[in-house]
C-alpha cells in the first residue's frame, strides 16, 4: 500500500530502479481479483439480493448522484444496482436508457437499463464495473432519450388521432418506442391511404400548437374506470398511477389525450417537430401496424424521400414539379412499345407458322409439327404455337434455347387429345434437357438448363407418337 512515487523517489537515492510496468501488471491482476470476488454471478433475477426499490429521479433529471449497491453478472453481462437513477429502464413498450457512471476519472458506459421488480439494473459495457458501496454519477445519454421521448409522446397523439379518423374502436394491441422509430399495433381493417393521410397531418396540428405535455400522479382508484383517461384493463397497475395529459390544465385532468403512462414524455408536443408515417400492414388477423418516425429521424426521412425524388427527376430528365406528369408520358410511350412489340412478334409467329406448316408430317396417322425454333424463349414458342392452331390440327412440339435455358411447348388439337396429351408429352421429354413441366391435355409447357439436349428431347417427342 506504499505509494509508488514515494517507492520511486527513494530508490533512486539509492541507485535503484523500480519495475513500473511489473507493477502495473501486478496491480491489474488485483483488480481483477478483486473485480470477481465483489461480482456475484445469478443465473436468474430472482436470485439478484438487493430487494428495495431503486429511487428513480429521471422524470425531472438526467443525472443523480448513487452509491453502487450491488454488482451481478448476467449471462456474462455486468450489471450494476444503484440507490438512485435517472436512467428510465425498459418498460411498457419505451426502451431502457444509456449512458454512464463516472467516479473520479474512472467512466464505466451504461448500455441498457431492465428492471427486476422494483430494482433497476444498469448493464454495462464490458465485465469492469465500479465495486459495491462506490459513491458515483450517473448520467442518461440525453439526445437518446430526447428522441425517444419525442417518440413516446407521438405515439400517445398517434392514438388519439386514430380515434379521431378511425374509430373508437381501434384499440392499441402494442407498442415500441425507441430512439429512431415507434410501432403501433391496434385493431381495426385496413386503413385506406387517405385516412393514413388524415392522422399523419392530425398529429402534425397538434405538434404545431404546441398543447402542454404534463403528468401526475393519483390513487389508482381515483381514475380507474374513467372513460377519458384511457387505460389497458388486461395491465396490472398498482395503488399509485401516474396520467400523462396533453393539452388542458396540468393536474385537472381536461386534455385532449390522457392516458396511464410509466414512459418519459416531452414536456410541450412542440418539442416533437416533426411526425411521418412510414407504413400502415397487417401483423396478424385483425390486426394492423403502424410505423412511425418523429423529430430529426422524421426529417431525416423526408430529406431521403426528396433526394430520391431529385435523383429521379434527374434520371428522366424534368424538374421536380413536372416528375409526374413526364412518368404519365413515359408509361404510355412504354405501352405503345409493347402494342407495337407485340404486333411484330405476332406477325413473326405468323411468318413462322407458315414455314413449319409445310414441314407438317404425319406419324402413326396423327399429323405432327416437331421442330427446333433456334434462339427462342417460352413466350416466343407460345406465340407460334397459338398461330399454327387455327390452320393446323394435330399434335405441335416446339423446343427453343435462350440465354442458357431450353424453352417446351406442347399443343394437341381436340381430336386427338384421346390419343396423345400435351402435359405428358412435357413431363416425358422436359426431363432429358435437365428441367421439368406439365400442363393441360391440351397445352403445357416446361423447359430445362441443358440446350444440348434439345434434339434429343424433340426426337423422344417423336417416338412418343411412334
Amino acid at each position: 500500500g506504499f505509494p509508488l512515487d514515494l517507492t520511486e523517489l527513494m530508490a533512486r537515492e539509492r541507485g535503484l530502479t523500480v519495475d513500473t510496468a511489473g507493477f502495473e501488471k501486478h496491480m491489474d491482476e488485483q483488480r481483477a481479483r478483486a473485480r470477481a470476488a465483489q461480482k456475484k454471478q445469478v443465473i436468474e433475477l430472482s436470485e439478484i439480493e438487493t430487494k428495495e426499490a431503486t429511487r428513480f429521479v429521471g422524470y425531472d433529471a438526467l443525472s443523480t448522484p448513487a452509491q453502487v449497491l450491488e454488482v451481478v453478472s448476467l449471462k456474462d453481462k455486468t450489471a450494476v444496482i444503484l440507490d438512485a437513477s435517472a436512467a428510465y429502464a425498459e418498460m411498457g413498450g419505451q426502451v431502457g436508457d444509456t449512458g454512464e457512471l463516472t467516479h473520479g476519472a474512472d467512466v464505466w458506459r451504461i448500455v441498457n437499463t431492465q428492471k427486476s421488480g422494483a430494482t433497476f439494473l444498469h448493464f454495462l459495457d464490458g465485465a469492469d464495473a465500479p465495486a459495491a458501496g462506490t459513491a458515483v454519477e450517473l448520467l442518461v445519454d440525453p439526445a437518446r432519450r430526447g428522441a425517444i421521448q419525442r417518440h413516446h409522446t407521438v405515439t400517445h397523439l398517434l392514438h388519439w388521432a386514430l380515434h379521431e379518423v378511425v374509430s373508437h374502436e381501434a384499440t392499441q394491441k402494442g407498442s415500441f418506442v425507441g430512439p429512431d422509430k415507434l410501432t403501433f399495433d391496434f385493431n381495426s381493417a385496413a386503413l385506406t391511404p387517405a385516412q393514413v393521410r388524415d392522422i399523419e397531418r392530425l398529429v402534425n396540428e397538434r405538434i404545431v400548437e404546441n398543447a402542454a405535455v404534463s403528468w401526475t400522479e393519483v390513487p389508482y382508484a381515483d381514475v380507474r374506470g374513467r372513460a377519458d383517461i384511457m387505460q389497458f384493463f388486461g395491465d396490472k397497475y398498482g395503488e399509485t398511477v401516474r396520467v400523462v395529459q396533453i393539452g388542458g390544465g396540468a393536474g385537472e385532468f381536461n386534455g385532449y389525450s390522457q392516458e396511464l403512462c410509466a414512459g418519459t414524455h416531452t414536456r410541450a408536443t412542440g418539442e416533437i417537430g416533426l411526425f411521418r408515417i412510414v407504413s400502415e400492414a397487417a401483423i396478424a388477423a385483425g390486426v394492423r401496424r403502424i410505423e412511425a418516425v418523429a423529430g430529426l429521424t422524421a426529417y431525416d426521412s423526408a430529406l431521403s424521400d426528396m433526394l430520391r425524388l431529385q435523383a429521379l427527376a434527374a434520371k428522366i430528365g424534368a424538374p421536380l414539379a413536372d416528375v409526374e406528369k413526364k412518368l404519365d408520358a413515359l408509361l404510355a410511350h412504354e405501352k405503345e412499345l409493347e402494342k407495337a412489340l407485340k404486333s411484330a412478334q405476332q406477325r413473326e409467329a405468323a411468318g413462322r407458322a407458315k414455314d413449319l406448316l409445310a414441314k407438317a408430317e404425319t406419324i402413326n396417322g396423327t399429323p405432327a409439327i416437331i421442330a427446333n425454333l433456334g434462339g427462342a424463349d417460352g413466350d416466343t414458342l407460345q406465340t407460334v404455337a397459338d398461330a399454327l392452331k387455327g390452320h393446323f390440327a394435330g399434335v405441335i412440339v416446339l423446343g427453343g434455347s435462350a440465354n442458357g435455358a431450353v424453352a417446351l411447348i406442347a399443343s394437341v388439337s381436340p381430336d386427338f387429345t384421346a390419343k396423345v396429351q400435351a402435359g405428358k408429352i412435357i413431363q416425358t421429354i422436359a426431363p432429358l434437357v435437365g428441367g421439368k413441366g406439365g400442363g393441360k391435355p391440351d397445352n403445357a409447357r416446361g423447359g430445362g438448363k441443358d440446350p444440348s439436349q434439345l434434339e434429343a428431347a424433340l426426337a423422344q417427342a417423336k417416338a412418343l407418337l411412334g
